[in-house]
C-alpha cells in the first residue's frame, strides 16, 4: 500500500507534564515490546518479481537503535514540538532493522514527549492500542469502543438488509475516480503534521444524542465541515468527495494479535453542502448503509482475494482504489481512564494514521481518558497549513452544537 511519497508508516505523540528517562523507557520497551517477535523482526524483499516479501529475524538486534534520545539545546515548547513531529515523521526508518522507532524528547518546562513511529505492516490500530495498554503501569480497561469507528457489521442483519447492504458495497467500488481538486493534486512526499487540542468526548456524544445519531456521524459531519470552510478560505468551490474508512475485521480476531486485519469502505463526504446539519443528516444516511455490513464484506473479499495475487496486481488494485478518494479518516478508541507509563501520568495522545498510494491528507480521531484529540497528517503539496484544518474541526463541532432551531437557523 505504501509508496515513495506515502511510507505507510503510523505517528503516534505520547505527551508528559514529567520528565521521562531514557533508561527507563529502554527498559519498558525491553520488557514490554521486545518480547513480541515481530519487534525483533525485519522485512526481507523478494528476489524476484512474483515473490513476497517475508519477515527474517534480526540477528543483530540492538534496542538503542530503535529507543533513543531527540537531543535539543533547550526543552521544546509546543511550537516547536510541532515542527520536530513533522521532522521525524518524514525521516525514513532503518532498513534492514524492524521498522519503528521510539524517540523521546524534552518537552519545556519540565516534561517529556514520546514520538512513536511502527510500520503499519507490523500490526494496525487496532493491536497498536492493544500495545500501548502493554506499556502501561496498569491494566487498562479498554472501555465500550463507542467512540471508534471502525465499525463492525452486525452479527445477523436481515437478508433483505444484507442484500441491499452488499449490493450497494458493490456498487460504492465500481464508483469513479474523485474529481481533481484541493486534495486531488501530485504528492511531493513532504509530509506535515498538526494536532488538536482535547476536547471532551461528552460534548461530541451530546450533539449526537441531541440529533439522535451515532458519534461517528458526527465526527465525519465535523470533517466535512472543516473542509468545506477550509476550501472556502482558500479560493476554492466547496466539492463533495469520498473518504477512506477503515474497518475493523470480524470480532473472532484477537484484538492484541500483531498484524492488520481491517479492511476500508468509502464515505461520501457532502463538502458542498453549506448547511452544517444537512451535512450530517447526508453522513448519517450514508452510514446507516455501512452498518448494514454489506459493503465491509465486500471490502474484506477484495482484500482476501487481492492479497493473494500477484504483488503487481496487487499494487495495481491499491492505487485503482485510492484514485476513488480524498483523504483517509480513521477513528480509534483508545483507554477511557488515565494511564502511568514509566510511573508517569500521560497526559494526552495523538495519533496519525497513514493514507495509501496517491491520498495525500489522512486525519484521526483518538479518545483517550475521555477526551478526543484529532491528528492530521498532510502532504505539503495538499495541505500547507494544517493547523488550519484542525481549527476548523473544532469550529466545525461548534456549529454542530448550536440549536438548529435558534436564531431561525
Amino acid at each position: 500500500m505504501g509508496t515513495p511519497n506515502n511510507p505507510m508508516v503510523i505517528g503516534a505523540l505520547l505527551l508528559f507534564d514529567q520528565r521521562l528517562t531514557l533508561g527507563g523507557l529502554q527498559d519498558l520497551v525491553h520488557e514490554r515490546l521486545v518480547s513480541h517477535r515481530r519487534f525483533r523482526q525485519h522485512v526481507v524483499e523478494p528476489a524476484h518479481p512474483f515473490g513476497r516479501p517475508a519477515w527474517r529475524d534480526d540477528s543483530g538486534f540492538d534496542l538503542r537503535e530503535h529507543v533513543r534520545q531527540l537531543t535539543s539545546p533547550t526543552p521544546v515548547d509546543d511550537a516547536a514540538l510541532v515542527d520536530l513531529t513533522s521532522e521525524r515523521i518524514n525521516a525514513p526508518l532503518p532498513l534492514g532493522r524492524s521498522p519503528w522507532t521510539f524517540e523521546l524528547i524534552d518537552r519545556a518546562p519540565t516534561g517529556s514527549a514520546l514520538l512513536v513511529r511502527i510500520h503499519h505492516c507490523v500490526a494496525d490500530g487496532r493491536a497498536l492500542v492493544s500495545l500501548l495498554g502493554q506499556l502501561a503501569d496498569e491494566s487498562p480497561d479498554p472501555g465500550p469502543g463507542e467512540d471508534g469507528f471502525p465499525h463492525r457489521p452486525s452479527p445477523k442483519p436481515a437478508p433483505w438488509r444484507r442484500f441491499f447492504g452488499q449490493l450497494g458495497g458493490l456498487f460504492r467500488f465500481l464508483t469513479p475516480r474523485d474529481p481533481p481538486g484541493l486534495l486531488r493534486r501530485p504528492l511531493d512526499g513532504r509530509k506535515q503534521t498538526a494536532w488538536s487540542e482535547p476536547i471532551p468526548l461528552d460534548s461530541i456524544k451530546s450533539i449526537a444524542r441531541a440529533r439522535g445519531h451515532h458519534l461517528s456521524d458526527v465526527l465525519l459531519a465535523a470533517v466535512a465541515g472543516a473542509l468545506n470552510r477550509y476550501e472556502r478560505q482558500h479560493g476554492q468551490i466547496p466539492r463533495s468527495v469520498r473518504a477512506l474508512l477503515p474497518v475493523a475485521g470480524p470480532s473472532e480476531a484477537a484484538a492484541d494479535a500483531l498484524g492488520n486485519h481491517y479492511a476500508s469502505v468509502f464515505v461520501r463526504l457532502p463538502v458542498a453542502l453549506a448547511d452544517p446539519q444537512a451535512r450530517l443528516e447526508a453522513i448519517a444516511r450514508d452510514m446507516a448503509l455501512l452498518r448494514s455490513g454489506g459493503p465491509s464484506r465486500i471490502a474484506s473479499g477484495l482484500i482476501g482475494l487481492v492479497g493473494g495475487v500477484a504483488p503487481a496486481i496487487e499494487h495495481w488494485a491499491v492505487r485503482w482504489g485510492a484514485r476513488r478518494a480524498s483523504l483517509v479518516v480513521s477513528s480509534l478508541a483508545g483507554p477511557p481512564m488515565p494511564l502511568h507509563i514509566a510511573r508517569q501520568p500521560l497526559g494526552g495522545i495523538v495519533i496519525w494514521a497513514p493514507a495509501p498510494a496517491s491520498i495525500g491528507l489522512s486525519l484521526t480521531c483518538f479518545g483517550y481518558a475521555g477526551m478526543l484529540r484529532l491528528g492530521l497528517l498532510a502532504d505539503a503539496a495538499v495541505i500547507d497549513r494544517p493547523n488550519e484544518l484542525v481549527a476548523e474541526f473544532q469550529t466545525a463541532l461548534d456549529e454542530l452544537g448550536r440549536d438548529p432551531t435558534a436564531s431561525g437557523g
